[in-house]
C-alpha cells in the first residue's frame, strides 16, 4: 500500500477560515477608527461649546449699597462690556441681616456702544435689607426686559 503525501500546493493556499479572519480583522480596525472618530468630535464639540459659553458679554462688580426705605434699597454697579454694541442685561440682589435674598432687580443694557457704566439701580424688597450684590449678567435677554428704554433708579422701584 502506498501511502500519499498531501501535496504542498494544498497547504499553501488559504483556507476559507483564514478569509474570515481577516475579514474580521479589517471590520474590526474600520469599528475602532469610526469609534475613535466619534471620540474626537465629542471633545471638539464639548470644547468649543465650553469656550463659547465662557464667553459673557458682561460684566457686574458691587460698588456700594444705600436703604433708602423698608422696601426699597439703592445699590450702585459697575458693569463692564466686552461687545458693548450687543444688548445685555445683569441681575442685582438684596440681602437681609440673615443673607436671605429680600430683593432682585434685572436691568437691561442696550447695545449703545459704551463699554464701562456705573449705574445706580432700586432694588424692590420684601423686606428690610442691609446689603447689595450682584448675581451675574447675560446676552440673552428675557422677552420681557426693554434694552430700548431702561430704566434703573430714582423713579425705578414705582414700575
Amino acid at each position: 500500500m502506498s501511502t500519499s503525501r498531501p501535496s504542498t500546493a494544498r497547504y499553501q493556499q488559504r483556507t476559507s477560515h483564514e478569509g474570515r479572519q481577516d475579514s474580521f480583522n479589517i471590520s474590526g480596525k474600520a469599528l475602532a477608527l469610526v469609534f475613535l472618530a466619534t471620540i474626537v468630535a465629542f471633545i471638539f464639540y464639548g470644547f468649543q461649546y465650553f469656550q463659547a459659553r465662557e464667553k459673557v458679554n458682561a460684566e457686574i462688580s458691587l460698588v456700594t449699597q444705600e436703604v433708602l426705605s423698608d422696601d426699597v434699597t439703592r445699590v450702585w454697579v459697575d458693569v463692564t462690556r466686552a461687545r458693548p454694541d450687543e444688548a445685555a442685561y445683569c441681575i442685582v440682589q438684596a440681602y437681609d441681616y440673615a443673607k436671605a435674598e429680600v430683593g432682585r432687580r434685572e436691568i437691561a443694557l442696550a447695545a449703545d456702544g459704551q463699554q464701562a457704566l456705573r449705574i445706580p439701580v432700586d432694588v424692590p424688597t420684601n423686606a428690610r435689607a442691609v446689603a447689595g450684590g450682584v448675581y451675574g449678567c447675560s446676552s440673552t435677554i428675557p422677552v420681557y426686559l426693554d434694552t430700548d428704554n431702561p430704566i434703573y433708579g430714582e423713579d425705578a422701584a414705582q414700575n
